[in-house]
């Protein structure tokens, strides 16, 4: 599985679905929540109050493990699985990322500090 930014645009990812990941306290959706399997152009709207990160893991089962604070996802802990990270953006800023994604299940979520617990994770299934 690879994942990467885009700096410019390719004639492949210009081709690609867009997925519209929108940010705001406590909730994050996503449309549309399913897509094929290849190249897929994120597109993240941070709509605030406060800034928002985004990582997107791919993970198998519901939940993800928490670091000993009990407020945030162990980073550590899903690290092989993650595919891409959008670190913190300030409210009304958007940006867009280029993944390269496998068939499966996808979480993506705000791990700032109580975010995910608040419930801002969405899945997104990739068949």
């Amino acid at each position: 599985m690879v994942a990467g930014c885009s700096s410019g645009t390719s004639n492949k990812a210009a081709r690609a679905p867009s997925v519209r990941v929108q940010e705001r306290d406590f909730r994050i959706t996503i449309k549309p929540a399913r897509v094929r399997a290849g190249t897929v152009r994120l597109v993240l709207s941070n709509k605030g109050p406060d800034t928002h990160e985004l990582l997107i893991v791919r993970s198998s089962r519901r939940g993800l493990p928490l670091r000993t604070d009990g407020l945030t996802v162990d980073e550590a802990a899903v690290d092989r699985a993650t595919v891409g990270v959008i670190e913190g953006r300030e409210p009304g800023s958007s940006e867009e990322m280029v993944l390269h994604l496998k068939a499966g299940r996808y979480e993506l979520f705000c791990n700032m500090a109580g975010h995910y617990l608040g419930g801002m994770h969405a899945e997104l299934v990739v068949t």
